[in-house]
This record gives C-alpha cells, structure tokens and sequence, in this order.
C-alpha cells in the first residue's frame, strides 16, 4: 500500500507515483533502442575568461525540471530562510546584499569551496524533514532534488535548498555577529562582514567562521579572503559601498561604452567587436538587463534611464 504523504505529493505535483520513483533513481529503461540512452541530467561546462576555472553544472532533463520546480512552489517556499541570506530569494537582490555594509570602517569577504559539491542527500534530508512528511515521502523529495548523493549546481530547486541548509549557520552566526557590532549578509557562497577595524580585528571573526563551517562539512577558500578598508574601493558582490551603493566607474564606463557603439555601429557590429557568438537580441536584452540593475542601484541616474530607453528602441 502506497504512503499516504507520496500520494500528496504525487497530486500536489501532478505527476504519477512511478514517474516521480523512475526520476528520483535516475532510472534506466531495460529495454532501449541501440544507441539510446536514458539520463536526468547533463553535465555542462560554462567557460570563464582567464585565470577562472570553468564551473561545471550538472543540469536536469526537462521533464525533471519541470517536477524540481514544482517542489520548489509547493513545498520548499513553505520554508524560510535566514534574513542574512540574501541570493534567490523572492524580493531580494544584489543591493541587499551589499546596502547594509554602506558606510563601514572596513570590509571583509570570506568564501566557501566548492559550496554546492559540499551538500549531500544527508543534508537535503534534514531540510526535507521541516516539511513534516512521513519518512518515505522525506526519503523521495530528497531523492528528485539530489544527484549522485550531492546537489546538483543546475537545478531549479538547488540555490534555496542550500540556503535552508546554512539557515542555522546564517542564524548563529548572525546573533554572535550582532553582539560584537559587526554586519554580516551571506549571497550564495559569498560571506560579508563589516564594522570598525578593532570590531573586525579583536573578534578573530575568520577563526569562527573557519570552525562552524567545518563542523557542517564545509571550508573556506583563503585564496578568496579579502580585507578592504574605507581608504579603498569596497566592493561587496560588485556594487561599491563606500558612501553609498554605486556601480564603479569601470562598470559604468564599459555600459557607456557598449551602448556607444550599439549606436553608432549596430548591435551585429558590436558582437563581432567583442568577438562574440550570440544572437543580437540576446546580447541586447544582456545589456538591457545590466542597464536595469544600475538603474535599480542609482534611481535617479538620469545617463542609464537614456540608456535603457537607447537599448529598448534597438530591440
């Protein structure tokens, strides 16, 4: 007899009992034409510029997609995550993450190796089981969101599960931060504190952070630990916090750039510029976008509203 909780799922995703077992075991049909083969993911390679390495994502076919975001709205939007997480949650973005270190004395950003690789199905099942399902229910939720014991950069429902995963962590880490007057806002892999130099300095906040994540399984990357003092440029997920959240010249310089030459040689033109091989209307709404997210940073920057109204026309 089928559990109860599994046949809620079933109805609340609208996807029979055996279609959601054969996805969540990466099942293989026994009998398959010559050469086919039947997979819930694939591996793509995104390419970064030099001294990047290249991310792999471990991407869901798209009929599992499909299920993951239906988990997605249906069950795991049920659960919060921490007020210090600010990356893929509705309702926030970038400038939240970076407007509460506006103003500070110094700066420090600390990051988290190979953050997705470090959460497996035991984690996920911990996470699964605030849903309050009977444990085979649990079991499978975990099983259609995991891939190979791990959770897969690619899919839907990964970003905010890993954000349930360090909702402790944020929440923990968050009340000691407070007490020494320090900020603190994670986005995805990315941690910033902020505060006075002595308040940064005298907390040995590094060391703290370095333990509570081993204990979750998880390690820093020193290569990417940066200290920035309000003499310098600090940047906090590419948004300039100094005095208040601005774009920095350089990226604001490269979207004039680009809309100059949108303008005076084309869209077309501007790709084979810059060597690249994407369509112009996607290359366009890229730049559509990045114009909107200055604008979203600086409302009343009057150049990106020209801007915005340039590209828009083009496209």
């Amino acid at each position: 007899m089928l559990d109860a909780d599994i046949i809620k799922i079933s109805e609340a995703l609208d996807v029979p009992v055996n279609k959601l077992y054969m996805l969540s075991n990466n099942y293989k049909p026994r009998k398959k034409r010559r050469g086919s083969t039947y997979e819930n993911y694939h591996t793509v390679v995104i390419h970064h510029g030099r001294g990047h390495k290249n991310r792999r994502l471990s991407v869901p076919n798209a009929f599992l997609k499909m299920v993951q975001r239906r988990i997605l709205e249906c069950y795991l939007y049920q659960l919060e995550v921490s007020d210090h997480s600010t990356a893929y949650c509705k309702g926030k973005s970038l400038l939240d993450n970076a407007s509460p270190h506006v103003g500070k004395e110094c700066v420090l950003k600390l990051d988290i190796s190979h953050f997705f690789d470090s959460i497996d199905d035991d984690m996920v099942y911990l996470v699964m089981k605030h849903l309050g399902l009977s444990v085979p229910a649990t079991a499978l939720l975990t099983h259609l969101c995991t891939y190979k014991t791990r959770l897969p950069q690619g899919a839907p429902t990964s970003p905010y599960i890993a954000n349930l995963v360090m909702k402790q962590f944020d929440e923990k880490l968050g009340c000691w931060c407070r007490r020494n007057n320090i900020t603190y806002t994670r986005y995805c892999d990315d941690m910033t504190f902020s505060g006075t130099k002595s308040a940064i300095r005298e907390s040995r906040i590094i060391s703290k952070v370095r333990s509570k994540l081993y204990h979750m399984g998880f390690t820093l990357n020193d290569k990417k630990t940066v200290f920035i003092s309000s003499s310098q440029q600090q940047r906090v997920t590419g948004i300039v916090v100094n005095e208040k959240p601005v774009l920095s010249r350089s990226q604001r310089r490269a979207i004039r750039q680009e809309v100059y030459y949108c303008q005076k040689y084309g869209a077309v033109e501007s790709i084979n510029r810059k060597g690249l091989d994407i369509p112009s209307d996607k290359y366009l709404r890229s730049l559509l976008g990045q114009i909107a997210f200055a604008m979203q940073i600086g409302p009343d920057n009057a150049e990106m509203r020209r801007y915005f109204d340039t590209i828009k026309n083009l496209i």
